[in-house]
């Protein structure tokens, strides 16, 4: 039988911040995160939440600086937990997804954070 699909939306890139989440009465730390994209972020290490829970994650960026967002757990393997972003990103935590995204990976997209040369999905 062959692998599903993939089926995100958004390019992954990896990441070496400290992701804290925080679900019901417990806060988990991630001394790194795996991957992240505009759609959500893999996270890798022991303290897994169950697949379809709700959690809040803050991306630790340093100096101060954080990507706060909600999301779901989609997936959790051998590999890590998959947590996806809600929709519902209020304008700065999408403003700084996208800008710690482009910092990561700017040659290849636009400041819109989209990938050069795709066109964006709404």
């Amino acid at each position: 039988m062959s692998p599903h699909p993939d089926q995100r939306q958004s390019p992954r890139f990896p990441i070496a911040y400290q992701v804290k989440l925080i679900a019901e009465d417990q806060i988990i730390s991630y001394p790194t995160a795996l991957d992240i994209s505009l759609g959500g972020v893999m996270l890798g290490g022991a303290g897994t939440l169950p697949v379809g829970s709700s959690c809040g994650i803050a991306i630790l960026l340093g100096e101060g600086r954080r990507v706060v967002a909600r999301g779901t757990v989609v997936r959790s393997d051998p590999r890590g937990m998959a947590i996806q972003f809600s929709k519902a990103l209020d304008a700065a935590s999408e403003a700084s997804l996208r800008a710690l995204i482009q910092s990561i990976h700017a040659p290849d997209l636009d400041a819109g954070g989209t990938p050069r040369g795709s066109r964006r999905i709404r």
